[in-house]
């Protein structure tokens, strides 16, 4: 997060510099202090599309981009002369220069680079993903490197433009909307985005339940609704009981690594079996080569939501050993679409199944179903649905504005006292770690919010004036397979015998799911500092817990094993295609 700017009569500090010593390029300029008034936008931060909205005349309309369309592709790119482009000039840039062009950047926000689920998608994206100084998953851009909250901080600030040239003021205030299987970091990692956007992110909003406000706010509804929200990067689904302009989540489930690019590259793979079938050669083009054939099988999956056949022709693919072009031709079916697709499409059917046994509901208690995000657009999972609830989806949302639209509505309530009343649950379950790796639970996921939960340690030695407890946040029993949040440390204890000190240490969620802590020592009474500031990396939290590099390392290959098998085999032919092949 970038500091203020000093005041006048404090030095400059001296010019960031890049891998190689240069002056870096200043690609967000650091913000002054944000007023905190003026109009609240909404944004719809997508992995594949942004969009905003805001409230005109107390009704929400989406903003046009530059270009004239109602989302801009959340895309940032270096062109040849290194100048930077944002939105649809850089998606144009994917398959002209993939290496320099920056996409999907919001799988990884807030994730440390050494994670399990960073490890195994850097091999996924054409360009680089390296660490910060902080440890964390960042990007290279040309010899620069940028935090991943910079990337979406580049894409917010062409929000803000865009809202600012319709505004015709200065905006710096915005409600941001999130999966709702956002973990706490990664929330976290939104606000600073905003912050070096020039934007006091007034609230984040889960995205299933800003399309639920899209959908039911002012309506005096009284029903039981289901968003099924399947876009670029992401799914959740999420049961909401709306009752007038009360909107509780009943229960929420969701995967952060199941969107329309997994369908993208489940269909290059098709298309590059097919290839290899007809020209009796395996495809070995390079990076720009597989984003021609990615970005042909995108429209090939918006093509055949609409119609039966469509022709993926690509010419002059690649060369073969001969020194001859070989085009890529296919006839692609719906049937073939959609034969691919079912594996993934059924793996959300089973996380709809889940929120409604965690709802303790029955399919026929579902009054409605809201359909959000570009892939809910496929025929198949209108078919699917249907086949589980015996009722068509609602057709009165725009999935790809459902989202910035509620955020927009409920923009209005920022700054009064409003009938609505929002009550989302934890989208995971937040614990602490034990000696030996174990994982305690202690706010369960789907707990109401805001929530908090408090439990007693106890000092370990003689005259202990400081304690630590490592938080984290996920459903396995090991902590090696979930999200290191942070590690409390608790000082000022008074001096006893080892075991004579107890301390009550309490964890609360905030309506956003912002998690603060708590410690009170037992027999004064006292109140503890406690904070959740310090990070350890794998190495150190290894040797803090005593977990053996046995246990650590099975729990690692568990949860990529899981990864692994959801990216499917097209990831041999990146692999190939970069020359990173054996």
């Amino acid at each position: 997060m970038l500091a203020p700017a000093a005041a006048p009569a404090t030095p400059a500090p001296p010019p960031a510099l890049d891998a190689n010593g240069q002056v870096r390029p200043i690609y967000l300029t650091p913000p002054q202090t944000l007023s905190g008034t003026g109009p609240v936008i909404g944004i719809d931060l997508g992995t594949t599309n942004s969009c905003v909205a805001l409230l005109s005349n107390g009704r929400p309309i989406v903003l046009r981009s530059r270009e004239g369309y109602n989302t801009i592709p959340s895309v940032i790119s270096l062109n040849a002369q290194n100048k930077l482009l944002v939105s649809h000039r850089a998606k144009n840039q994917l398959v002209l220069r993939p290496t320099h062009t920056i996409y999907g950047a919001k799988r990884l926000v807030g994730r440390p680079y050494d994670s399990a689920v960073v490890k195994q998608v850097r091999e996924r994206f054409h360009y680089e993903i390296t660490p910060d100084a902080a440890g964390r998953a960042a990007v290279r851009l040309g010899n620069d490197v940028l935090s991943l909250e910079e990337v979406q901080g580049i894409i917010l600030r062409e929000c803000k433009e865009m809202a600012e040239t319709h505004l015709n003021q200065k905006v710096e205030r915005a409600v941001v909307t999130v999966p709702a299987y956002y973990s706490e970091p990664q929330r976290e990692a939104v606000r600073k985005a905003g912050t070096m956007a020039g934007l006091k992110v007034e609230r984040i909003l889960n995205e299933p339940t800003s399309a639920a406000l899209a959908y039911g706010l002012n309506r005096e509804l009284n029903k039981k609704v289901l968003v099924y929200d399947l876009g670029g990067g992401t799914f959740d689904a999420t049961i909401l009981r709306i009752e007038k302009n009360v909107f509780e989540v009943l229960g929420t489930g969701g995967d952060i690594f199941l969107g329309g690019i997994d369908f993208d590259n489940l269909i290059v793979d098709f298309l590059l079996e097919r290839f290899q079938e007809k020209e009796g050669i395996a495809f070995s083009g390079d990076g720009i080569a597989l984003s021609r054939v990615g970005d042909a099988a995108e429209r090939a999956k918006m093509a055949l939501s609409e119609r039966n056949t469509f022709e993926v022709h690509i010419p002059m693919l690649m060369m073969d050993d001969g020194g001859r072009p070989r085009d890529l031709r296919v006839m692609m079916s719906r049937q073939d679409l959609e034969k691919i697709c079912d594996p993934l499409l059924n793996r959300t059917i089973d996380v709809v199944r889940d929120v409604l046994l965690d709802s303790k509901l029955r399919a026929a208690d579902v009054d409605d179903i809201i359909l959000v995000g570009g892939m809910s657009r496929m025929p198949l999972v209108r078919e699917k649905l249907k086949g589980l609830f015996g009722k068509n989806a609602q057709a009165s949302v725009n999935a790809d504005e459902a989202v910035a639209l509620g955020a927009a509505l409920y923009s209005g309530s920022v700054d009064k006292v409003s009938s609505v009343v929002l009550i989302d649950v934890l989208p995971m379950t937040i614990g602490v770690a034990m000696p030996g790796g174990g994982f305690k639970r202690v706010i369960e996921r789907n707990s109401p919010l805001p929530a908090q939960r408090s439990f007693a340690i106890s000092t370990s030695q003689d005259n202990e004036e400081r304690m630590e407890l490592s938080i984290f946040q996920g459903e396995d029993n090991h902590i090696s397979a979930n999200e290191y949040l942070g590690t409390v440390r608790v000082e000022g204890l008074p001096k006893g015998p080892k075991g004579s000190v107890r301390v009550a240490v309490t964890l609360k969620l905030d309506s956003e799911c912002v998690l603060h802590v708590e410690a009170r020592e037992y027999s004064t009474r006292k109140e503890v500092k406690a904070t959740l500031a310090t990070r350890y990396s794998p190495e150190e939290l290894q040797k803090q817990l005593q977990v053996s590099k046995e246990a650590m390392s099975a729990a690692e290959e568990r949860r990529g094993a899981d990864l692994k098998d959801r990216a499917g085999r097209f990831w041999g032919f990146v692999k190939k295609a970069l020359g990173r092949g054996k």
